[in-house]
């Protein structure tokens, strides 16, 4: 039987299994390596100060994107070339990103637990399973890098730690902090709104710290009270200090200021305009590390080709990913290393879509989630690699590309993202509301128990 640390049970085997004196010869190899593991220390690679996760609201379609499977159901003008070492790419679709494929690993190998928005959505910000139990008390990997980079703040990192951009549509909605204090809260921002709000200008900030002391003389003792019932004050008075820091600093006006010729390279959307705010903010290096990108739309049930689908999606993506990998790959610090190489960037859907020939009448693909893509970047990774095979159409992992043998789920996803930020993924938390403690990655998934691990293959 194979060790615990590359393999899958179910929660029902979990349960046979915990029936079972541990004493018992049969589990004795399947329980030995846990045992081990929860013994032994994480060593994070460190490789990377900055996260930019870009999420694919509603389920990228990888057969027609960045696991491109040609049939009778394809498009003729998607523009199919090869492009090493991606294989078939849709030109049409990504050509910016075609040139940008040495600095990219495509992981066509990962799958989700759950195909549900909702609940997939959720588990992609929490890298945990839905519990409605304890939903409100898990806090999202982007609170958790906060709190692992709060120790490393310097005196002129005034800007919020975590940051999350255009998070409108998700049914999951934006997760908070959960039980951690609420200044590891992302900081919200939605670019369609007008960005000079955050870079207010001399008269502004003059206005904004008056109205700011004479906020503080009424309610200073409400925002210094320990007790518990002040809680709610506290926390809110973390987003303001936050809110207050970022619209005080002079760094706002650079970072939100957009350049006419940014924008139009970046695509012109709310997409891309996040993405230039995100290599701004990696650019200050101001104290924001964890940034959390979200394009809506992707859900397409319904006429996935038509030009307002997937096309228009692709194509706002397109740009926006590809000149972000570019500027960041060609803007250096004063020491030599380029702001990708200490950048790790992550895009990818909550699960795929269908494979093979559209759905009858609706002509659209519906959730999947045995297999899709994720499209990694930056950050100590090895670029210009493909890791995991599918089969013909899409519809299957043949060939899992790296040391687990298995599928990549979110728990191994978050797990590499705290490995290069040099988190100790094994990390866990006791003090909580509920008394159950919180494992920064937990085994026990939402269907399944698997031992996480590190995808080292992206490092190779």
């Amino acid at each position: 039987m194979a060790g615990f640390y590359d393999t899958v049970l179910t929660r029902r085997e979990m349960f046979r299994v915990g029936g079972v004196s541990l004493g018992g010869y049969y589990f004795l190899p399947l329980l030995q390596p846990l045992q081990v593991r929860a013994a032994a220390k994480a060593q994070p690679r460190g490789t990377a100060r900055f996260c930019v996760f870009v999420m694919l609201d509603g389920g990228q379609s990888h057969v027609d994107a960045w696991d491109l499977k040609e049939g009778k159901w394809t498009p003729q003008d998607f523009d199919i070339r090869a492009a090493p070492p991606a294989g078939k790419w849709p030109y049409a679709l990504y050509p910016n990103l075609a040139r940008q494929l040495d600095k990219v690993t495509l992981m066509r190998s990962a799958a989700a637990w759950d195909a549900v928005h909702g609940r997939a959505q959720y588990y992609v910000q929490a890298a945990h399973p839905l519990n409605l139990a304890l939903s409100k008390e898990i806090p999202p990997m982007g609170a958790i890098v906060a709190m692992e980079y709060q120790a490393r703040r310097r005196s002129t990192d005034t800007l919020p730690p975590y940051v999350a951009m255009n998070v409108t549509q998700s049914q999951a909605g934006l997760l908070e902090s959960g039980f951690l204090p609420a200044r590891y809260s992302p900081f919200h921002i939605n670019t369609n709104t007008t960005l000079s709000t955050f870079s207010p200008g001399p008269d502004g900030k003059k206005e904004l710290e008056r109205r700011w002391e004479l906020l503080r003389r009424f309610d200073d003792r409400l925002r210094t009270d320990p007790s518990l019932a002040a809680k709610a004050y506290r926390d809110y008075n973390d987003h303001y200090q936050g809110a207050v820091r970022l619209l005080s600093d002079p760094r706002g006006e650079r970072i939100f200021r957009i350049p006419e010729e940014d924008k139009k390279r970046y695509g012109g959307s709310p997409t891309g305009d996040a993405c230039i705010l995100a290599r701004n903010l990696i650019e200050a290096d101001g104290g924001t590390h964890f940034l959390f990108l979200q394009q809506n739309g992707w859900d397409h049930h319904k006429d996935i080709y038509s030009r307002a689908n997937h096309y228009r999606l692709s194509q706002e993506l397109d740009p926006a990913l590809a000149s972000l990998i570019e500027d960041l790959g060609r803007m250096k610090r004063p020491g030599g290393r380029t702001l990708l190489d200490e950048t790790l960037v992550v895009c990818m859907g909550e699960f795929g879509r269908t494979p093979g020939d559209l759905t009858p009448g609706l002509k659209g693909r519906d959730h999947y989630q045995h297999c899709y893509t994720v499209l990694v970047a930056g950050g100590g990774i090895t670029g210009g690699q493909v890791i995991g095979q599918t089969d013909s159409t899409g519809a299957r992992i043949v060939d899992p590309g790296w040391s687990a043998k298995r599928a990549i789920y979110m728990e191994d996803i978050a797990t590499t993202v705290y490995s290069a930020m040099g988190i100790d993924w094994s990390k866990s938390i006791k003090t909580t509301p509920s008394g159950r403690e919180f494992l920064y990655v937990d085994p026990l998934a939402a269907q399944a128990a698997v031992a996480n691990r590190e995808v080292s293959e992206l490092f190779a």
